[in-house]
């Protein structure tokens, strides 16, 4: 294991535990949140059809509520607690339209990412130097107060080399930090965060590797096999920390011996395939993850079929830890939490 894994989990702690303590297994709730703002649970029924929801973007819980960001059909900013919409009175100066990608978090503070900005509750906190910064909707994390945004300076499209990225709150503005690459001729990309104590864990990608950073630090992913694919390189997605098992887990896909993209989840670094009984799955991925006591739920997808015909089906997969607890069929599940 990495000296700096091992130095994370050494830190690791029972204090960031759920609110009102962990849950027994019969006792949680399963939350899955669609692009169209449906929430299903765990048997497949729709709990929730958010109110005037134009897109969803991501669910997280805290405690026994859930919060989702995404943006309103009324062309208001803010996010759905529980699914009743709340409006952050903001004012902004300018004419775009407000699209919430992430979302986090921490005592009565709700933070939204809005590009190019950060805002916590009705406050507006600018992204520095972010003309070319690209992301996703795992892209932010929160603890304690402390706000992180990661993604993507695209410099490709300029003759350059893209750099992974970080934004960190400094000065009533998001002052920028490019992450580590082994040279700087090769494109590298930041998918996702996990802020713990004072430590960082990153995830994304460095040239044809899936990677992670901790405290900055780059490490690079080992893959079961060493194939590329001319369609893409191996991707860490998505990362978390456990605080009661004390392991560091980044999830995303890398390349068999068929050149298929295959789920893979990196336990402290070591490489493990989630792979459902359908043989004819050609595609899957590891999407979405989340430490829940001792447990890990990942969320992946597959798809299956012929893909020359264009005949495929895709299948969401909901697992805890290497068992599937539920499936879903052709619906949009963009993530889910647990509660």
């Amino acid at each position: 294991m990495s000296a700096l894994l091992l130095a994370l989990l050494l830190v690791a702690c029972s204090k960031d535990e759920p609110k009102g303590g962990i849950k027994p297994v019969d006792e949680r709730t399963v939350l899955l949140l669609t692009g169209d703002g449906h929430i299903y649970d765990q048997s497949g029924r729709v709990v929730m059809e958010l109110p005037n929801c134009d897109f969803a973007s991501e669910i997280i819980s805290d405690g026994d509520d859930y919060f989702v960001s995404g943006k309103s059909t009324k062309d208001r900013v803010g996010y759905w607690k529980n699914g009743k919409w709340n409006t952050l009175h903001i004012d902004f100066i300018d004419d775009v339209e407000h699209e919430t990608e992430g979302i986090g978090k921490w005592d009565y503070y709700i933070y939204l990412f809005d590009y190019p900005n950060v805002l916590r509750n009705s406050g507006i906190f600018p992204l520095e130097d972010c003309e070319d910064f690209s992301t996703t909707t795992k892209c932010m994390s929160v603890f304690e107060g402390k706000c992180y945004v990661v993604g993507c300076d695209v410099k490709q499209n300029k003759g350059g080399y893209n750099d992974a990225v970080y934004y960190y709150e400094h000065k009533g503005r998001y002052a920028k930090e490019v992450l580590p690459k082994p040279r700087e001729d090769v494109n590298a990309s930041a998918r996702a965060i996990c802020a713990i104590d004072d430590h960082l864990v990153i995830g994304g990608r460095v040239g044809n590797e899936p990677a992670v950073w901790v405290d900055k630090q780059l490490i690079l992913l080992p893959r079961s096999y060493d194939i590329t694919s001319e369609d893409g390189w191996p991707m860490a997605n998505i990362v978390t920390v456990a605080r009661t098992s004390q392991h560091v887990y980044a999830g995303g896909y890398e390349y068999n011996e068929e050149s298929r993209e295959v789920a893979t989840v990196w336990v402290d670094g070591e490489p493990r395939h989630l792979l459902s009984d359908d043989k004819d799955v050609f595609w899957s991925s590891v999407d979405e993850m989340i430490s829940y006591g001792d447990d890990l739920y990942v969320m992946s997808i597959e798809l299956s079929g012929d893909p020359d015909s264009g005949n495929t089906t895709s299948t969401i997969l909901v697992w805890r830890n290497d068992t599937i607890i539920a499936k879903y069929h052709g619906i949009n599940i963009v993530n889910f939490t647990v509660l």
